[in-house]
């Protein structure tokens, strides 16, 4: 290195630095999580405990599930099939139990019992009725016994189809009998004195009965025990089949029964439409009924 002043020249020494050689190391850092031990433990009688409530809880949701599926039978209100009793006093119908005794056959019945009971209507209305095989009729309103009635002020059959149709033991003031069709007629009233007009306008103390409709049935049976009242019985738009319609041991002030099909296919000299010689009354209309081949199936 050489320095030069006013032209003069100097050497200067030479400096000589040292290299440096730095290493810069990370110290290494070892971290131990510790660790955490839980030991808890569970006695005997708390495992019994538990693995009964689960098995009782199991249980109830089976339970559950199948009470769901079978299902609470729903009370029988009427006119649901079943047989229903109303009697004097009553102002409605009441639940409904299984039929049971002569009745009690495997069927669709619904049994009405109105023995001594005072009724504003019986109205039966747009519905079928009849069974293959269990029945003796598909629809039948009797009574107890000879001496027992059951009594309306107007009795009215509209647009029946049976099989066949017998009125009995009656006592009707005025009888209508028009415009019918059947396999065979046999009218055989017996004209009597003293048969009273039967009158029931006012129906209060009357036993509310809902009108039967829309459903079907193999069987319709209205009971009496002892008298029975009511205002009307009406029989309209009802289609049978399979066994009889059977009216007996009714009093009426007018009994009308009118538009019916009836027959079961044997030929009109075997009747299906009778009014038994039982039946007694002080006057009739009978017109327009005619005899052809009918079969109801």
């Amino acid at each position: 290195m050489k320095l030069v002043i006013k032209n003069k020249k100097f050497r200067l020494p030479k400096l000589s630095i040292p290299k440096l050689h730095i290493d810069v190391g990370m110290p290494s850092l070892d971290f131990a999580i510790p660790k955490v031990v839980t030991n808890i433990s569970i006695g005997g009688n708390f495992k019994k405990m538990a693995g009964i409530s689960m098995s009782v809880a199991v249980l109830v949701i089976v339970g559950a599930i199948a009470f769901a599926a079978v299902g609470v039978e729903q009370a029988k209100q009427f006119p649901m099939a079943a047989e229903y009793t109303v009697a004097q006093g009553d102002k409605y119908v009441g639940i409904g139990t299984d039929i049971k005794g002569s009745d009690a056959a495997d069927t669709q019945t619904l049994k009405l019992n109105i023995g001594g009971a005072r009724i504003s209507d019986i109205i039966i209305d747009d519905l079928e009725v009849g069974a293959t095989t269990g029945i003796t009729h598909s629809l039948s309103i009797t009574t107890g016994g000879a001496t027992v009635w059951i009594e309306c002020d107007e009795v009215l059959i509209d647009n029946l189809t049976a099989k066949s149709l017998t009125i009995s033991n009656a006592e009707i003031y005025n009888l209508i009998v028009q415009n019918n069709k059947a396999d065979g007629n046999s009218f055989s009233p017996t004209l009597a004195n003293g048969i009273v007009d039967v009158t029931l306008n006012s129906t209060r103390g009357t036993v509310n009965i809902p009108e039967i409709s829309g459903s079907d049935y193999d069987r319709i049976h209205i009971d009496a025990a002892s008298n029975a009242q009511c205002r009307k019985l009406h029989i309209k738009n009802v289609s049978s089949y399979g066994f009889p319609v059977l009216i007996d041991h009714i009093k009426a002030g007018t009994v009308t029964i009118t538009n019916s099909q009836i027959g079961s296919g044997t030929g009109i000299d075997s009747a299906d439409f009778i009014i038994a010689n039982t039946v007694k009354i002080s006057g009739s209309t009978l017109t327009g009924n005619t005899e052809v081949p009918i079969s109801v199936k």
